[in-house]
């Protein structure tokens, strides 16, 4: 449970402050001493690494469900950039500026969500819904843009929603005349 309390002031403090945040201060926002923070989480690195885990966990379960459930390579980059967005705000990390790291549980994790949209983009590559230069990175850079809301702009998930219909017709391969 503290736990769960942690990694939920974790990502409030990053989407509010960034990754430097005091320690102290999500040890305050999550209701705990610091000592209990540091008893889960030895230093900053390892907070961090905890919530890269918890994050690429989230898209894989989002890439595995979209390259089962989608009808085409294009429905399931449609289906993994839409369920994906849901969970935008547990993504602090990767999308805003987490250390690469190796040799990790994350990298790991993250290598494994590169296959799982690389079999996704190889769908709409051998079904003809997506154009041949698509990548995954093509996805992922979009999808990491699209999960970090517009300040300026009211009722981002709608906004968002358009933009990602805009996208998935420009990266759609037209029909064969």
């Amino acid at each position: 449970m503290n736990a769960e309390r942690v990694m939920a002031a974790a990502v409030r403090a990053g989407l509010a402050e960034g990754k430097n945040v005091p320690l102290a201060q999500i040890a305050a926002d999550a209701g705990v001493g610091i000592g209990t923070l540091y008893r889960r989480y030895p230093n900053r690195e390892a907070l961090m690494e905890a919530l890269q885990v918890r994050a690429y966990r989230l898209l894989i379960a989002e890439a595995e469900d979209a390259l089962a459930a989608g009808e085409s390579g294009l429905d399931s980059v449609d289906r993994y950039l839409r369920q994906s967005f849901e969970h935008r705000d547990q993504l602090v990390l990767p999308l805003h500026g987490a250390p690469r790291t190796e040799d990790t549980e994350s990298a790991q994790l993250r290598d494994r969500l590169k296959v799982l949209i690389a079999a996704i983009i190889e769908r709409g590559h051998s079904d003809g819904t997506l154009r041949p230069e698509v990548t995954g990175l093509t996805v992922v850079r979009f999808g990491a843009m699209l999960a970090q809301p517009m300040t300026s702009v009211r009722g981002w998930a709608d906004s968002a929603a358009e933009q990602r219909a805009v996208f998935l017709r420009g990266i759609s391969n037209p029909p064969a005349r």
